[in-house]
């Protein structure tokens, strides 16, 4: 511990009392912690060239003033129960300075007070079932990477991601969404990417196009490049072409921002036709479009429409993707698929802020992909979200409380409350106090005028059948109760 390292203790008073003092005087200044275990009696007369009696008879004082205490089999610690009246009179001035304050210009994403998967039910609507990843077989090939190294890899360089991933994405992008011919980048998930983009593209006054209920994170990364938000009107089908023109020819709009398959948060699946006409549109005005295809391997009705990137003859769409619906959020790989001259920008802006990803996670990816695991992984995980899907629509169906329309695919349902007298956004926060996580409208309107405060994203892929159905049914119990409070 760096407080007992090549000290030495004065000789004014007893050697047992300084160490003592030595001891408090780290406690009090945030050293020491409460819990914190201390070194061992050995380790401290070494490091302090002391007795070991002397350290012995230094933990006695500070155990008989209630600093620290002896447990069996652990050694010494410092108490849960600090003395802390007397620690603050000793030594802290009566009238602290205030801390320096700073100026700041710019804001990032307001920080939840509790995170979802501390919940117990947790609805979150992008949330995949972790206890499902195959953590075994993955292990062996991340064991497979450290066994036999590239060290020429763990050196800076590479920053648009290890060339055997970028390989093995460019073989998936082709068989399973018929992207070609694109550069492909590997991110630190997708909001970086997002970030990367938006700082391109964007600069203060330019205006960004999205649907008018959206994807907050990428809302909020807009803003922060100093953009102004459109929102665009939605039917059943999805974004209105129409409106958008109308917006285009009125602004400086800059950049559109879609979800196009699995429509975030609606799930709805925007048709081809729409796909044209907004094509079209960006072609006409010269304005690039954010695709972003965050949950593509999850579609179960039919096949899923190929996204609007693998029919770019301008490309003009930047294609983005994650790996964090099929492995875990944490492994934090993400995917660009843009034009050879976007490429060389972003891996140009990228040494800004991050010279070197993850080799070891991005070698054992590759490794995975290769060997046909991932595959059968992605197999399992869409017939397991089927089961789920199917599974959430039976349990919502029969409760009487909710209305939807059943999506193709993705891993959440945009659901309605059908009590009139119940909002959405008091539903959520009520919910909370019953350990439950849900999401809701409020948090994807981008106008208070336009927020009906009425629907609920609820996501299935999560949670097995039996926790789910447990959740829906405290839920209900909350909405039997608000409904008899406000009759």
């Amino acid at each position: 511990m760096a407080i007992f390292n090549n000290q030495s203790l004065p000789t004014s008073s007893a050697k047992y009392l300084q160490l003592a003092e030595m001891i408090r005087q780290a406690i009090r200044n945030g050293q020491l912690l409460a819990n914190d275990k201390l070194p061992s009696v050995k380790s401290i007369g070494q490091d302090m060239q002391i007795n070991r009696h002397t350290v012995m008879k230094a933990f006695a004082e500070l155990i008989a003033e209630g600093w620290i205490e002896s447990k069996q089999r652990v050694g010494y610690k410092v108490v849960a129960n600090l003395p802390i009246e007397n620690s603050r009179a000793v030594g802290v001035s009566p009238t602290p300075q205030p801390l320096f304050d700073f100026n700041l210009v710019r804001e990032g994403m307001s920080l939840s007070e509790r995170r979802s998967e501390k919940f117990e039910y947790n609805f979150s609507g992008g949330q995949p079932d972790l206890s499902l990843f195959p953590f075994d077989e993955f292990r062996r090939h991340m064991a497979n990477v450290l066994a036999r190294p590239q060290v020429s890899q763990m050196s800076y360089g590479d920053s648009a991601g290890l060339p055997e991933l970028i390989e093995q994405v460019k073989i998936y992008l082709r068989k399973s969404r018929a992207i070609t011919n694109r550069e492909v980048v590997i991110t630190n998930g997708s909001q970086e990417a997002l970030y990367i983009i938006a700082q391109l593209l964007l600069q203060p006054g330019d205006q960004v196009a999205t649907e008018n209920i959206s994807y907050p994170p990428a809302i909020s990364t807009f803003k922060n490049a100093g953009a102004s938000i459109v929102g665009i009107k939605q039917d059943k089908l999805g974004l209105v072409p129409e409106d958008l023109a109308d917006k285009i020819t009125g602004g400086k709009i800059r950049l559109i921002y879609l979800t196009p398959l699995h429509q975030y948060p609606t799930t709805v699946t925007l048709p081809v036709s729409r796909r044209m006409k907004i094509y079209q549109l960006a072609y006409q005005y010269k304005i690039p479009i954010i695709e972003d295809d965050y949950d593509h391997e999850f579609h179960y009705r039919c096949q899923p429409l190929a996204p609007m990137a693998s029919e770019d003859p301008q490309q003009l769409i930047i294609y983005m993707s994650t790996f964090s619906k099929v492995m875990f959020p944490g492994a934090r790989v993400g995917i660009l698929a843009i034009s050879q001259s976007l490429a060389k920008a972003v891996i140009q802006y990228r040494l800004l802020i991050c010279h070197k990803s993850n080799v070891l996670m991005q070698a054992a990816l590759a490794k995975w992909m290769a060997s046909g695991d991932f595959s059968r992984h992605l197999r399992r995980m869409t017939r397991n979200n089927l089961v789920r899907r199917d599974h959430a629509a039976s349990i919502l169906q029969n409760t009487s409380c909710f209305e939807f329309t059943l999506p193709d695919g993705g891993m959440a349902l945009w659901v309605k409350l059908i009590p009139p007298n119940i909002t959405a956004s008091h539903l959520a926060e009520k919910a909370k106090d019953m350990n439950i996580y849900i999401q809701h409208e409020t948090q994807y309107q981008l106008s208070p005028d336009n927020n009906q405060d009425r629907y609920l994203r609820i996501g299935y892929a999560g949670m097995n059948e039996n926790k789910f159905a447990m959740g829906i049914e405290a839920l209900v119990k909350i909405i039997q109760a608000l409904h008899e409070e406000t009759k």
